[in-house]
């Protein structure tokens, strides 16, 4: 999962119960759930620091997916994001692309993302989409996703972004496939350096208003090493 941190109070309080500072959530969250959603493992900040390395973390990762692997079942379920400014914000610090379908209505939207769905799980497909459903024209920061699957590429900040490819609202699994190959061909996501990219953001005026308080005073460095952050809660992506 990639959870969405401060930009849903539920889900916060979940998390900050996985992990929490001694000022509560903190901006970064990792540990092994259960299909239940208990935990496998100790909360912690990221992998390196609940397994020690990446060779350990692969090791429980096998060993833990085997003890279920009998009772598994496949996911059918679309992971969305709550809306097209946190999609478009969320891809962007993750170097991904946008998949945003989009119908004349509910029905028809809730439809296109089960569609979406058989193709999302698929190989080709997993682990390199951010998804957003609407049910209505939509635009934010001049970018307004048509009707079906529109495969966005967003800016640097995530305040807007590029149609890379689309499909009709009424498209089979085989053409939505097309169209997300397509934008992956075309996408082209610039390495980021992480002091560089918020020094320039700085610089522009850009910032985040998180849907609640960023309790987190630590930010990265570029070193992987962390220190505190005065900037509390309007944080650059």
């Amino acid at each position: 999962m990639r959870p969405q941190t401060f930009e849903n109070a539920k889900e916060s309080k979940r998390l900050e119960s996985i992990f929490g500072g001694r000022n509560g959530l903190q901006n970064t969250v990792f540990a092994l759930l259960d299909p239940n959603g208990e935990n496998l493992s100790r909360g912690s900040r990221s992998p390196q620091m609940a397994f020690g390395g990446v060779e350990r973390f692969l090791i429980e990762l096998e060993e833990t997916s085997a003890a279920y692997a009998k009772k598994a079942k496949p996911i059918e379920a679309l992971p969305v994001v709550r809306d097209l400014r946190l999609a478009l914000n969320v891809a962007a610090a993750d170097r991904r692309r946008v998949a945003g379908g989009r119908g004349p209505g509910r029905e028809a939207a809730d439809a296109l993302a089960r569609t979406t769905a058989k193709v999302a799980w698929s190989k080709d497909a997993v682990g390199r989409f951010h998804y957003v459903v609407l049910d209505e024209e939509t635009t934010y920061e001049g970018l307004t996703p048509a009707l079906g699957v529109t495969v966005i590429q967003p800016d640097a900040y995530g305040r807007g972004g590029e149609a890379l490819s689309t499909a009709g609202v009424d498209a089979s699994p085989r053409a939505l496939t097309r169209t997300l190959r397509e934008g992956l061909r075309a996408h082209d996501a610039a390495d980021k350096d992480y002091e560089t990219h918020v020094r320039s953001g700085l610089r522009e005026g850009i910032h985040w208003e998180s849907e609640t308080p960023s309790t987190d005073r630590h930010r990265r460095r570029s070193d992987g090493e962390e220190r505190d952050d005065p900037r509390r809660r309007r944080r650059n992506r």
